[in-house]
């Protein structure tokens, strides 16, 4: 078993957001952060090519757009957001939103 403390993970800035890597020692496949963004906050179109990555919102609500498709994601909603796919997502709401990120190498 192995156990990562939330309080003594480490995070960084991204932009207007906070990241703190929660990945545990033992993954190499496999890495998660949890993400907190502030009202008003945005992740700015970005398109990952080697990675799949899975948004989980833990708290508030985010907009996330891919494309033309918009899509509003609240608290236990789950997003998949597939290698080379350009998003971005902004939290137009009214309180601060967390977000559980899963991201993985891309599946050849």
């Amino acid at each position: 078993m192995e156990l990562k403390s939330y309080d003594k993970a480490a995070s960084f800035p991204f932009g207007n957001l906070t990241v703190r890597d929660m990945t545990p020692e033992s993954f190499s496949q496999l890495s998660m952060a949890v993400v907190e963004v502030p009202l008003g906050a945005d992740n700015p179109p970005f398109a990952e090519q080697r990675k799949e990555k899975i948004y989980v919102v833990l708290e508030g609500e985010v907009e996330f757009t891919s494309g033309e498709e918009s899509a509003l994601v609240g608290p236990g909603d789950v997003l998949v957001l597939t290698g080379g796919e350009q998003y971005s997502y902004h939290n137009g709401g009214y309180v601060p939103a967390r977000l559980l990120v899963l991201q993985r190498p891309k599946r050849d």
